[in-house]
């Protein structure tokens, strides 16, 4: 069995990534003939005339309810943003311990649904606040006041 498949291990994969450099920097970009004509082509724009009077609309909240989240990652959350494409440490640790974080997870899972009943609304609002253990969620109940009455 072992000897059958010792060939295929060192053949590889091609379809693998290197993790620590960015395979598309320096490659052609890729076109086609039409998108070339129409990039080519001598046309005038013209600017849609807006007729009547201005109006904003500015957005009072962002924010997104959803269910509990039992299994929620702060390293999704949060990530690496050192602004580097690659790897760092944190990305070692978490290939490690996101295992164990899903077992202690799965194990106190009766206990989080105590916590907060599957019928709990909660509400992101895409950033992370720290809680318990110097982790950092997005998520956090929906309170009765957090709700704005919609407007005609």
């Amino acid at each position: 069995m072992f000897i059958a498949a010792g060939p295929f291990a060192l053949m590889g994969c091609q379809l693998t990534q290197n993790p620590f450099a960015d395979e598309l920097v320096g490659q052609q970009r890729v076109s086609t003939p039409s998108v070339d004509a129409a990039r080519a082509a001598a046309v005038q724009t013209a600017a849609a005339e807006a007729h009547g009077q201005t109006k904003s609309l500015p957005m009072i909240d962002g924010s997104v309810t959803h269910g509990p989240l039992y299994f929620e990652d702060p390293f999704e959350d949060t990530g690496s943003d050192d602004g580097k494409f690659a790897w760092t440490g944190e990305d070692y640790l978490w290939m490690f311990s996101w295992r164990g974080r899903y077992l202690v997870n799965a194990v106190a899972f009766p206990v989080s649904c105590a916590v907060t009943p599957p019928w709990t609304v909660m509400v992101s609002d895409g950033n992370p606040s720290p809680r318990a253990f110097h982790e950092q969620h997005d998520a956090v109940r929906l309170r009765v006041t957090d709700v704005t009455p919609a407007t005609n």
